[in-house]
């Protein structure tokens, strides 16, 4: 087999060329570093909700709930005394949700009545919506044992007349409810989860970018200057097989793309002490397994178009749509969920999961397996369709 002549006359072109060694690594580390240091704080779990509070019942358990939504670090709470100007408040999108608490509110939960919390959202903002309807129905879920238990007694004629004896049923009921009898422990998959930061983000997010600039970008254009220039056609009458031919482009490429993803992984562990992890051969294995897809995807832009701006243009446009919404350059999980799905029919987000799991929960080998599997299958789909197509022509 003669396709590393071939791939090693590429990488000698590369290497001679200062402006592709900067694009390739100083570039994406100044990036890397920028984004980082800059945008470190937006995506750790320090959120802030804004929510409006109007108590118009304005007693003992009314005041608790309240104290309860003050008490929660990510809440900032503000009262309202009057229900209209609360309500034209969110309207005017001063506020994004409104809780009111009706009158009465803390009667009905003393004598067992059914009653209700009113939680006005604006739908603009519907993911912190969703996590104050579960900080409120938690509390609602807590007072109704006190509704369910005044409601026992009563239906077992055990005497509550005044609001001291109610009391006392409801505080006797507290004790065994608080803590619950059934508790809910969560237990990660690991117990070698590292500690978050925005590198963790930034580094592969940035470093999966810019690989995918230079196979699928680079690579495709380079295949079209082959095309243009007559090289392949002269290789041709070499004593050389098509299959090497095509072998060594891929070779060149991928080995490219293999240096400049590991760098960049590894300038981040010395520059912003990123941890890569337990298992180092998992690391190497997705970054070969993210290279060879991105790699097969480069092929298959060189095959579908006929010039080099157009290649230019269709590997751009791929490299900028997947990097945003497969989450190179922010979590998926700020994206809609449908976008969430919508993401993993693109590399990134793969290589990004697997990033996840070997860099923040350091779940080794086994633990990529599932990346591992469907970034091949890209490699094999983007590699079966360019070949059939291929022309030396």
């Amino acid at each position: 087999m003669k396709f590393h002549i071939i791939a090693a006359k590429d990488l000698k072109v590369v290497l001679r060329d200062q402006n592709a060694l900067l694009m390739m690594f100083l570039v994406p580390m100044l990036i890397i570093s920028v984004s980082g240091l800059a945008l470190g704080g937006n995506f750790e779990q320090n959120i802030r909700i804004s929510v409006l509070v109007v108590d118009l019942d304005n007693d003992e358990v009314s005041r608790g709930l309240v104290e309860f939504l003050e008490e929660i670090d990510i809440l900032d709470v503000d009262m309202e005394s009057n229900e209209f100007a609360a309500r034209d408040r969110v309207k005017e999108q001063e506020y994004g949700r409104l809780i009111i608490i009706p009158v009465g509110f803390t009667e009905y939960v003393m004598t067992g009545q059914d009653t209700e919390l009113l939680i006005i959202v604006s739908p603009t903002e519907e993911s912190s919506n969703t996590v104050l309807e579960k900080i409120v129905e938690g509390y609602a879920s807590r007072i109704s044992t006190n509704v369910v238990v005044v409601k026992t007694a009563s239906a077992y004629g055990i005497p509550a007349h005044t609001e001291e004896q109610i009391l006392e049923i409801v505080d006797t009921a507290e004790q065994f409810v608080q803590p619950p009898p059934v508790d809910v422990v969560i237990e990660s998959t690991t117990s070698n989860r590292v500690e978050y930061s925005a590198f963790t983000q930034y580094v592969p997010g940035f470093a999966v970018m810019f690989l995918m600039f230079t196979t699928v970008q680079i690579g495709s254009i380079s295949l079209i200057k082959e095309h243009e220039a007559g090289t392949l056609r002269r290789l041709v009458t070499a004593p050389i097989s098509k299959a090497e031919i095509i072998g060594g482009k891929i070779a060149s490429t991928f080995i490219r793309g293999f240096v400049q993803l590991t760098v960049l992984m590894y300038f981040g562990h010395v520059v912003f002490d990123l941890d890569l992890g337990s298992d180092i051969l998992a690391l190497f294995v997705l970054i070969a397994a993210v290279t060879m897809a991105s790699t097969g995807l480069g092929v298959l832009v060189a095959v579908m178009v006929k010039t080099t701006d157009q290649a230019d243009s269709l590997s751009l446009l791929l490299v900028m749509i997947m990097s945003a919404v497969g989450g190179s350059w922010w979590p998926l999980s700020v994206e809609p969920q449908f976008m969430q799905d919508m993401a993993h029919f693109t590399i990134t987000a793969w290589a990004m999961d697997g990033f996840y799991d070997l860099l923040y929960f350091d779940l080794g080998l086994a633990g990529i397996l599932e990346e591992v599997k469907w970034l091949v299958l890209m490699m094999i789909i983007f590699f079966g369709i360019a070949i059939r197509r291929f022309k030396f022509e």
